[in-house]
């Protein structure tokens, strides 16, 4: 009989205490919704319309490289390889990179090795436009503080 009362006490509890379900409900509720990646158009090959360089130190309007051309292709398996040229010093300059990126929310970061064999990593933003086929990727520059934007076009 003792075991019925302590049962028939701990169920009427339960059920006289809804603001304890309340509570737990609205914990619930309250955890952050998931950041959504990037659509499945994210994963393509783009081709460079521009990069500009944004320098700190002088204040002044971002700084557009001339003859920006190449490609930069993003894989699901989180892979990537940048072929971007320039033109500078008489010439074309070119930049190869073939490595690997991460992204969380709209934060991105490019692993790979430099020409001198060393490790190097650059991170920034991204914005995606599906509907017009662009994105853009303002990375940290160097010095501190510096940015590189880059407008890219989905091919």
């Amino acid at each position: 009989m003792r075991t019925f009362c302590l049962l028939f006490f701990l169920c009427g509890l339960l059920l006289i205490n809804p603001p304890a379900r309340a509570q737990k409900t609205a914990v619930a509720a309250a955890k952050p919704a998931k950041i959504p990646g990037p659509a499945a158009s994210f994963f393509t090959t783009y081709g460079y319309l521009t990069y500009a360089i944004v320098d700190r130190e002088t204040k002044a309007a971002p700084i557009a490289a001339r003859g920006v051309g190449g490609t930069l292709s993003l894989h699901p398996d989180g892979t990537y390889q940048k072929r971007l040229t320039l033109q500078g010093n008489g010439g074309t300059l070119r930049f190869d990179q073939d490595g690997r990126f991460t992204f969380t929310g709209q934060q991105v970061t490019f692993s790979y090795t430099d020409s001198k064999g060393q490790p190097r990593v650059d991170q920034g933003t991204f914005r995606l436009q599906p509907a017009v086929g662009l994105l853009t990727l303002t990375l940290i520059g160097y010095p501190a503080g510096n940015q590189g934007i880059y407008t890219l076009r989905a091919q």
